[in-house]
């Protein structure tokens, strides 16, 4: 599968311990990193509503990104054209980069302050490279858009904005070449004011940012067919090591140090949430749903990602979803 395919769908080890996985309710399943530390389970039920953009012929929405405000960010698609969209206070607007190639635009990331941080697909520009390229952008609250582009690369892709503007991704030149093992060019980077600093850690993607900058967390591609998720605490870059995973990928964090993402298992995708003493498994409930992916998280610790369901005839279908976290059992425990 190509990089930008996994991305759009799309190293301390943490190690836990083994022992039996224990239900906290459909759809979750809560693993202690230390005997005796874990939480409650019932302050991991979650509650799972769908997101789905409600115009006609819609056939796939994504939910990528949830802010203070509830404000959540993503993509839809008609046939095969393809839209970023915004929902705040239950409305749905549409977000396409004016420019680039029509029916490509992607919303990945917002802040408090409403500014939207996503990509868009252009024509290639280097002779024998690929014929299209991807190319990112930042939507300020009133609506205005910035190109961001990596000096000297033939693709940058925006995935999250922070509080206080730092926007994270990863650039790279042709398609094909983002793995370490193939001598890839894909690095991850992170950009305010024009500045794109970058660290020297090949095949790269930064996913998710704190404030500060603190914490950032990601994923590697040592091979086309292999990823890892890491984080960068302090400066101190670590894969983070997801139980009874093949590979996996961590999409977004919050100031408390919480990370969701999603892990490749001996079937299927799931998402997770790792918290300071415990990891979470995410699957939004049904018997129909074959995956699961969370995208990102607030400081509340409310979480959107996107699911995939198959029917009876076997076609697939995908929704985004939102999952908020049962307050009030939480006070009561």
């Amino acid at each position: 599968m190509r990089f930008q395919e996994l991305c759009r769908q799309a190293a301390c080890l943490i190690v836990i311990p083994g022992g039996e996985a224990m239900p906290a309710e459909a759809g979750v399943w809560v693993w202690p990193y230390h005997s005796g530390r874990f939480s409650p389970l019932s302050n991991h039920h979650l509650n799972f509503k769908a997101i789905d953009v409600d115009l006609p012929s819609v056939i796939l929405t994504q939910a990528l990104s949830i802010n203070d405000e509830g404000d959540i960010v993503g993509r839809y698609q008609v046939g095969s054209v393809g839209h970023g969209f915004l929902l705040s206070d239950g409305t749905f607007t549409t977000i396409d980069y004016p420019g680039g190639i029509s029916g490509t635009t992607q919303a990945h990331g917002i802040n408090p302050e409403g500014v939207v941080v996503g990509l868009y697909t252009g024509h290639g520009t280097i002779v024998g490279g690929d014929a299209f390229r991807t190319r990112a952008y930042l939507r300020d609250a009133s609506g205005n858009f910035t190109a961001i582009d990596f000096p000297g690369a033939e693709n940058t892709f925006a995935i999250k904005v922070s509080p206080t503007g730092q926007v994270v991704g990863c650039y790279h030149h042709q398609g094909s070449d983002f793995a370490v093992s193939g001598g890839g060019t894909m690095h991850e980077y992170l950009y305010q004011s024009g500045a794109s600093p970058s660290f020297a850690v090949p095949g790269t993607m930064h996913n998710g940012i704190t404030r500060h900058g603190r914490i950032i967390v990601g994923v590697v591609f040592p091979t086309p067919t292999t990823f890892y998720a890491y984080n960068v605490e302090d400066g101190d870059y670590q894969l983070l090591d997801i139980r009874n995973f093949i590979s996996s990928d961590a999409r977004d964090v919050n100031p408390s140090g919480e990370i969701v993402g999603f892990f490749v298992g001996s079937a299927n995708k799931h998402g997770f949430l790792r918290g300071k003493t415990e990891f979470t498994t995410i699957d939004f409930p049904g018997a129909d749903v074959i995956s699961t992916r969370a995208r990102g998280i607030n400081p509340q610790g409310d979480i959107v990602g996107f699911y995939v369901s198959k029917d009876a005839s076997g076609v697939s279908h995908t929704h985004g979803f939102v999952a908020t976290t049962n307050k009030d059992e939480e006070e009561d425990n």
